[in-house]
């Protein structure tokens, strides 16, 4: 749970950086998305636009992790996104937005 909560953090950090530049797409990309040490030395998502939509069956779990960082909800998912090693995420990653 603690992982998942550090990646939600990282995913708010890419909100306020990228702001609505780049949406999550129709469907995962085939190059999943990875986190990156951004602006203020926070960690953003490299590429937005790789998260898919949230699946029915995760999005009151994907937007419980994203209220924990504020008044957010999940938007996108991406069931193999990337910590800032290139390692696999449990669970996946979910990109949070207002």
């Amino acid at each position: 749970m603690k992982y998942s909560l550090r990646i939600l953090l990282a995913a708010a950090a890419a909100v306020s950086v990228f702001g609505c530049a780049e949406m999550p797409g129709n469907e995962p990309s085939s190059i999943p998305p990875k986190l990156m040490i951004g602006a203020d030395n926070a960690k953003v998502w490299d590429h937005p636009g790789a998260f898919g939509p949230v699946p029915a069956d995760l999005q009151a779990h994907g937007d419980k992790l994203c209220q924990g960082i504020g008044d957010k909800k999940a938007i996108g998912y991406h069931p193999k996104a990337e910590d800032e090693n290139g390692n696999l995420i449990p669970g996946g990653g979910y990109y949070c937005s207002m």
